[in-house]
């Protein structure tokens, strides 16, 4: 059986070196294929050495991905497979011999081929990736994240590495769920702050006014203990006040998004002392009421962020609408967000949830940090069934 022996860096790339141990870390060179630090494997045959390079290394190729856990398959210029790899069987319900000669586009579900078509021409300018979902041997279907790449220097061969998503996904749909969920309760604690504890506070405040107002005559330090009495009160209402409205601005029922978000960074600067230049679209209107929710919560994060973890004494929020999309995009100038080891940032709770509920209005968020700052860019479609009205 060949094996891969180590190498030597090629012009500004490297050659990875893997053995049979080394298949067990497999993952992690796949990562650096898909990053494009790989340029070449070096075999060790009975013959001798032989050099590989990516773009023609088929061999190699199979053999790496043989015993990994990931899925992968390599499909010819016919769109047939020619290999699959048991992980990629072993999703699809079936066998890597069932798998070749087979069309590759079978297994992805027809609402997503035209999606995959998309993705095939972009291969022609380098390795590309996306999301579909796949079918299954017994009529279920998964999602999947598919990497394509060239493993033939004419662009003959194409490989393809197969991440299931069914786990991060299930996880997805629970972020997306428990916010849902939160908005929900959010609103109806503070309606239940406004109707029950702002009103005993409104009443304790009448009292200590007549208590004030008859009690002229009395000792001068119950006069100051009433006066203090009721400069708490207020400002206890005010803090309630505040409170219920972070829960659930009014606003956004009453004005809609543009209202609430002018109204919620007023506030935000006012308290936090960061700078925030926010430009809105005059024309916006209203939205359907999911999308308003999501992108206030959008900015709610974002800004919170900001505070906490920027450093940024400023950043800047556009909301602008173009033909039948949104778009909105918060920038700070702070020190920006660590990275992972593979390059990507990592986003939180929050943010994963909000990219979720974003996915389910057919939306995208996205994430681009450096030590300069940190950009968010949101966007959905607006289909006809989302056509935003006038405010009123």
């Amino acid at each position: 059986m060949s094996s891969i022996k180590s190498g030597a860096p090629m012009g500004n790339k490297v050659v990875i070196p893997v053995n049979d141990a080394a298949v067990d870390d497999s993952a992690q060179i796949i990562q650096a294929i898909r990053a494009g630090r790989v340029d070449a494997f070096v075999i060790e045959e009975r013959e001798g050495h032989a050099v590989y390079t990516l773009a023609n290394a088929d061999l190699p190729y199979s053999t790496l991905v043989h015993s990994m856990q990931q899925g992968a398959a390599m499909v010819n210029c016919t769109g047939h497979v020619i290999y699959c790899n048991p992980s990629l069987a072993e999703l699809l319900g079936t066998t890597g011999e069932a798998m070749v000669g087979r069309r590759f586009d079978e297994v992805i579900t027809s609402e997503d081929r035209p999606a995959f078509q998309t993705l095939l021409d972009e291969l022609q300018n380098g390795p590309c990736e996306g999301e579909f979902r796949l079918c299954r041997f017994g009529n279920s279907s998964i999602p999947a994240r598919l990497s394509l790449t060239t493993l033939h220097r004419d662009k003959s061969v194409m490989g393809v590495l197969v991440s299931d998503l069914t786990s991060e996904k299930s996880y997805a749909d629970l972020a997306s769920r428990i916010q849902s969920l939160q908005d929900e309760e959010r609103k109806k604690i503070a309606r239940e702050l406004h109707d029950s504890v702002g009103q005993l506070l409104t009443a304790l405040a009448m009292n200590i006014s007549r208590l004030q107002k008859e009690g002229t005559n009395s000792a001068s330090a119950s006069a100051d203990l009433l006066s203090d009495c009721g400069v708490m009160v207020d400002q206890v209402s005010r803090e309630i006040r505040t409170i219920s409205h972070l829960l659930h601005p009014p606003l956004l029922d009453v004005a809609g998004l543009s209202s609430a978000i002018r109204w919620y960074v007023d506030g935000f600067s006012h308290r936090s002392k960061i700078e925030v230049d926010l430009q809105i679209d005059s024309d916006l209107g209203r939205l359907p009421a999911e999308i308003e929710i999501t992108l206030f919560r959008v900015v709610q994060e974002c800004l919170t962020n900001v505070y906490r973890h920027s450093g940024s004494n400023f950043c800047s929020i556009s909301v602008r609408r173009a033909r039948q999309r949104l778009f909105m995009q918060i920038r700070d100038t702070g020190h920006g967000m660590s990275k992972r080891v593979d390059g990507e940032i990592p986003a939180g709770v929050g943010l994963r949830g909000m990219q979720e509920r974003l996915r389910r209005l057919g939306g995208t968020l996205q994430i681009h940090s450096n030590e300069n700052g940190t950009t968010v860019r949101v966007e959905v479609p607006l289909t006809e069934q989302f056509e935003p009205q006038s405010s009123k």
